[in-house]
């Protein structure tokens, strides 16, 4: 029999400070921990779901939350959704992945609605080595750095396909697929964050050598032009059969259903952030050469047309 991970799940609901302040200091080591708020006003709900090895949860708050937050064997990130937010005294961007650092910061949140996930430390180090062809070991990743385009796209492509299965998924899941999810979460992480191995200052020329980070970052710099299998397996030095492979085995989807998802998360926010571009303008920019597949392609994925997403943005 395969061996079986339970995904737990968490639910805190309450207008009490102090039932907050357990529930937070429940999720997270913190230290000097302040729950702030009109008592007529203050509001807090915290919801998560997951195994050891990966996690998502979700917060919001009307009030004020701070302290400092002490690191643990995952490799967490932040996304506020709405919202004021601060690490180290440096303000979040709404909408941006933020990681926390592997040691203590002081972090605030103010009238907000955050998400975060977790990651298994140990195999966001494996799946790093190697896309990189190093040693698996201790990685130190950009300060403060904060992904755009493509990269940006690759992240919110793991986390739809990630929530899709954490949040809704059984209650137990195979340890074999936690694993393989957990692996998929990292490269997502891996992909939107520059990194390298502690003792270096700069990814080492040795992660060129990792064919599978080769063809990733050729497909991810060039998503918006007309790019072909062949070319993103040339450009790493692969035969066809060896990219569909590999991209299944990192990504579990092929590299043109991974490049139409990236390029159809650019096009959504081109349509939320420049609503006044027209939607043959947005197709192209985003490398969708045919329009009529663009829209059918943008309502199977997100369950509405193009014009409905720029209309909404056009209205708020």
């Amino acid at each position: 029999m395969p061996e079986l991970l339970r995904r737990t799940r968490s639910e805190t609901r309450t207008r009490d400070r102090r039932v907050a302040a357990g529930a937070v200091m429940q999720a997270d080591v913190t230290h000097g921990l302040l729950v702030e708020g009109r008592d007529s006003s203050f509001s807090f709900e915290d919801r998560s779901r997951g195994t050891h090895l990966l996690s998502l949860g979700s917060c919001s708050c009307v009030g004020v939350i701070s302290g400092e937050i002490a690191p643990d064997d995952s490799v967490t990130l932040i996304w506020l959704k709405s919202g004021r937010g601060s690490l180290d005294g440096e303000p979040m961007t709404v909408g941006r992945p933020t990681l926390l650092r592997h040691d203590s910061q002081p972090f605030r949140w103010e009238s907000f609605h955050k998400d975060v996930m977790r990651i298994d430390r140990a195999t966001v180090e494996a799946v790093a080595a190697e896309r990189g062809d190093w040693e698996p070991g201790p990685l130190v990743f950009q300060p403060r750095h904060v992904p755009e385009g493509p990269n940006l796209a690759a992240w919110w492509l793991m986390v739809r396909t990630v929530a899709a299965e954490v949040l809704n998924g059984p209650d137990e899941v195979t340890l074999e697929r936690e694993q393989e999810l957990t692996r998929f979460a990292a490269a997502g992480l891996l992909s939107a964050i520059p990194h390298w191995p502690v003792g270096q200052h700069e990814p080492p020329q040795t992660a060129a050598s990792a064919r599978f980070a080769r063809a990733e970052s050729f497909l991810l710099e060039n998503a918006t032009q007309q790019i072909t299998v062949a070319d993103v397996a040339a450009a790493a030095g692969l035969s066809v059969r060896g990219l569909q492979d590999t991209f299944q085995r990192h990504h579990g989807i092929a590299p043109l259903t991974y490049l139409r998802g990236i390029r159809l998360l650019l096009a959504r926010e081109r349509l939320q952030e420049e609503p006044d571009l027209s939607i043959a303008e947005v197709a192209r920019a985003t490398g969708f050469a045919h329009l009529g597949r663009f829209a059918a392609a943008y309502r199977a994925e997100f369950g509405e047309l193009p014009r409905q997403t720029r209309q909404a943005a056009q209205e708020s």
